[in-house]
């Protein structure tokens, strides 16, 4: 049966959005959950995913066009069926969106706006019992595994709402890490041929890569949201070998075997600790200013990333990162302030950055690693890096191409977005 894809509300006072980017086109075969198009509204830039599984038709949400919530921006359809025509399309437009209860409204200011921001595209009335639910109970269904068809919902003619799901919650991996457990990750590029893995740095998530992948051509790229970040679990890690495992096994999930490897930061220290658990898989490794080389890091700033809850105390803080604080540009600061709104989020963070980084000391070294690796193997870093400074990459093994860039700071790929691409290119091309 065709379902609308519609301009979801993803905030409680939003009117309209833009859609930034499109990830699909008409005539693409989607699964529930992947990523349809970012949306841009006055606060931040977010992802709609699929709310089912379907082919894409009808796209006619343009890029960059402010649209109201609830406009038809495409449909999901099954093979071979055709979408409906247009006067039945215009009607279905006009339909308002789902209400929310008073209760409802209470428990959506409770979650945070990055969990808010990835809300389910809501799907029109039907017997379905996964749409017998609002919209906050589908994406906690979704988050934490459950199967909506089980629930009894108290809202009104059952309606499973967000309370109903609260005895069925998931918790965090509470113990050491498991043969079973996974990463969230997501291919940013699908493609033929040896995959790169994206590994981002503390307090980021796999989203951070998009602009530096746009620049990589149509070489596939499966970026990794590490423990406690973006939507990967909270799982408890004892030292770089326990989050290399998690990488491994997620990679094993997706059927990866070789790979490049790109990391930034911890992300790049946890790039030589996969590297030193596969050795012959990896085919080139890319570090960008990073972890794991030396026992300095800016240990102020850990600790105002973890503690800053809004745009004014975070600021400060986020223009560590850059030589020019001009790069941090509105949405980069939005989708920042989303990802550490949470105070959950926060005191899970918190914690990982106390097991690798307490009192503003690298405990974890892997710099032993550079020693085994036979791949091209390259270190980028910015002489203006104010978290982990660049002399950690004096007497680097031989092997181990140094590019230092003058006049920049920890995020060389946000900064110098072409050389690192170009950069990076040489690797994969190896």
């Amino acid at each position: 049966m065709a379902s609308e894809v519609i301009m979801p509300r993803v905030d409680m006072d939003m009117e309209e959005g833009k859609i930034a980017i499109w990830y699909v086109k008409n005539g693409d075969t989607v699964t529930k959950g992947q990523p349809l198009f970012d949306i841009e509204t006055d606060k931040a830039t977010m992802e709609v995913e699929a709310h089912v599984s379907g082919v894409v038709q009808g796209i006619h949400g343009e890029v960059g066009v402010m649209m109201p919530v609830g406009t038809v921006v495409a449909w999901l359809t099954e093979p071979g069926e055709a979408i409906p025509g247009a006067e039945a399309a215009a009607q279905e437009e006009m339909i308002e969106p789902v209400a929310v209860t008073a209760q409802e409204s209470v428990e959506a200011s409770a979650v945070a706006p990055s969990e808010r921001a990835q809300v389910q595209v809501p799907a029109p009335a039907t017997t379905s019992a996964l749409l017998r639910a609002t919209p906050l109970a589908r994406k906690m269904a979704r988050d934490q595994d459950i199967d909506l068809g089980a629930v009894s919902g108290s809202g009104p003619n059952g309606r499973v709402v967000a309370a109903d799901l609260a005895a069925q919650a998931i918790q965090s991996a509470k113990g050491p890490v498991t043969s079973n457990q996974t990463l969230h990750a997501r291919w940013l590029v699908e493609g033929a041929g040896v995959p790169l893995l994206m590994l981002h740095g503390f307090g980021a998530e796999l989203s951070s890569w998009k602009a530096l992948t746009s620049l990589l051509g149509s070489h596939p790229v499966l970026a990794v949201d590490l423990p406690s970040h973006g939507k990967s679990d909270a799982h408890e890690v004892h030292s770089l070998g326990d989050l290399a495992d998690l990488v491994l096994r997620t990679l094993q999930a997706h059927g990866v075997q070789e790979f490049h490897l790109l990391g930034h930061s911890l992300g790049a220290a946890v790039a030589l600790a996969v590297a030193e658990k596969a050795l012959s898989r990896v085919k080139s490794v890319t570090l960008l200013a990073p972890a794991g080389l030396g026992p300095h890091i800016n240990g102020d700033f850990i600790e105002g990333l973890c503690r800053s809850d809004d745009e004014a105390s975070l600021k400060p803080w986020m223009a560590e990162l850059v030589s020019d604080p001009k790069l941090l540009s509105g949405s980069f600061m939005a989708t920042a302030v989303q990802q550490l709104a949470s105070a959950s989020k926060r005191a899970a963070l918190r914690t990982l950055a106390h097991r690798f980084m307490p009192q503003g000391t690298q405990a974890h070294s892997v710099r032993h690693v550079l020693e085994l690796l036979k791949v091209p193997t390259k270190v980028i870093w910015g002489t203006e890096d104010r978290i982990i400074p660049s002399h950690h990459a004096v007497n680097l093994p031989a092997q181990v191409a140094l590019h230092v860039i003058r006049g920049v700071g920890h995020l060389p790929y946000v900064e110098r977005p072409e050389l690192v691409a170009q950069l990076v290119a040489q690797q994969l091309r190896h």
